[in-house]
């Protein structure tokens, strides 16, 4: 009678735990339902980390509340990007490795990713509908903007200190009011002149060939640029007279010069 007893309550007791890990199991399916699932992990780590909610995965409800992304571990490297369309309401998106600070090994490792790399830009910018700003300072490896020519939904856009010769892939963005191109090779700044909203570019350490573009563009209001000949100091002289703050050294940084225009509006 004893042994049944026993036999029995062992058996309710199994039953029990079962029942237990029946419900844990189906909290957890529930909780990962909730959660984002991330293709690439730096990008997670790097979420996470900017969320700050202590938390080991970040919820559905959590991503549409992220509205800037930066990065902070600029050693890390993303294998894709398209983690970055489960924000629907990013803003603002600053991308930036540490090249500086690379060995020739780890530069040339590097250089075999940039076929890559700008695929990548290129197949996510355009889907981020709700893009504004873009900062990709740093970025070593851009000779043209091509990969830009479907994201006319930016405004800002920075992408000084780069290896960029041709910059007509910015003529189809129409809505940019905001462009940081210093310290790079390109000369011709003629497909500035079919951005009409354009109001502030910085130019600083430019060699333009033909600086008087800028005098098509109608709701210009600052210029930094160094002029390189009187012919170019002359067509600085011109767009100062038409109300246009012209900076021909770069001793403030350009988002100091952006907030004193804006602040002269």
């Amino acid at each position: 009678m004893e042994r049944k007893q026993i036999k029995k309550q062992t058996v309710y007791l199994c039953i029990t735990l079962l029942v237990l890990l029946a419900g844990l199991l189906a909290l957890r399916l529930w909780y990962d339902s909730k959660c984002i699932k991330f293709q690439d992990k730096n990008m997670e780590i790097q979420t996470l980390y900017l969320l700050d909610t202590g938390k080991g995965s970040v919820l559905k409800e959590e991503a549409d509340k992220v509205r800037s992304f930066y990065v902070t571990d600029t050693s890390g490297r993303f294998e894709t990007l398209e983690d970055l369309k489960l924000f629907p309401n990013l803003e603002e998106l600053h991308l930036t490795y540490d090249t500086g600070g690379m060995t020739d090994e780890e530069k040339e490792e590097f250089q075999k990713q940039r076929v890559g790399i700008i695929n990548m830009l290129e197949e996510t910018l355009p889907d981020l509908k709700k893009l504004k700003k873009l900062d990709l300072t740093y970025f070593d490896y851009f000779e043209d903007l091509d990969f830009l020519s479907e994201c006319s939904q930016i405004e800002e856009l920075d992408i000084n200190y780069n290896t960029i010769r041709n910059i007509q892939g910015l003529s189809n963005m129409k809505n940019l009011r905001i462009l940081n191109l210093a310290y790079n090779p390109f000369t011709d700044i003629s497909p500035l002149c079919e951005l009409k909203n354009l109001e502030a570019v910085n130019l600083y350490q430019v060699s333009v060939d033909n600086l008087e573009v800028l005098a098509e563009i109608p709701l210009l209001k600052l210029v930094v640029y160094e002029p390189k000949n009187k012919k170019q100091e002359e067509i600085l002289r011109k767009l100062e007279d038409s109300g246009v703050m012209v900076h021909r050294e770069y001793k403030k940084g350009f988002e100091y010069l952006i907030r004193e225009m804006e602040e002269e509006r």
